[in-house]
């Protein structure tokens, strides 16, 4: 019976040093898509969502006196975001990455006062932030009026709805 028991032992131990190992699975990071009820996205490591923008030729900004240009600036980061899906956190990072010369130096010497160490990075705070540097307060409420003085009067319908389209954006 002492036989049979330490063969039993003997095989029970050769049978859990063969036997492999399991190795815990981890669910990757996903993240929700903003303006996608039901979407979720596995998180992707920056530098890929870095290279996948960057292959979209999406342009940097240097400060201009232009605030159309501005607008137009970010309704084009907008338009990238949408296509790669990213999130709140990783618009600010990856626009900021666009800034360059005066922009970027703005940016550098601003962003302490904007995020806070430890603040989360939200991208409406940082258009908010954006808009009041590049797009002025008075810009935005000429185009406002704008918007609301638009009749199509001699503009064909195609040429109104363009307008109205480029200025919807001002809309109250």
């Amino acid at each position: 019976m002492r036989d049979v028991m330490a063969q039993q032992t003997f095989n029970q131990a050769a049978a859990a040093a063969v036997a492999p190992t399991a190795t815990p699975v981890v669910a990757p990071a996903t993240t929700h898509v903003e303006g996608l009820p039901g979407i979720v996205v596995a998180e992707r490591p920056i530098h890929k969502l870095v290279e996948q923008f960057l292959r979209l030729n999406s342009p940097q900004f240097i400060r201009t006196g232009d605030p159309e240009a501005a607008a137009s600036w970010i309704q084009k980061l907008e338009k990238a975001f949408a296509l790669l899906m990213c999130n709140e956190r990783k618009k600010v990072v990856i626009t900021t990455y666009q800034l360059e010369e005066i922009a970027n130096t703005w940016w550098t010497t601003t962003r302490g006062a904007i995020f806070p160490e430890g603040v989360v990075l939200e991208w409406n705070t940082f258009l908010e932030a954006f808009n009041d540097k590049y797009f002025s307060k008075t810009a935005r409420e000429v185009d406002m009026a704008k918007f609301q003085r638009l009749r199509q009067g001699s503009l064909t319908v195609d040429q109104y709805e363009a307008k109205f389209a480029e200025l919807l954006l001002y809309a109250p």
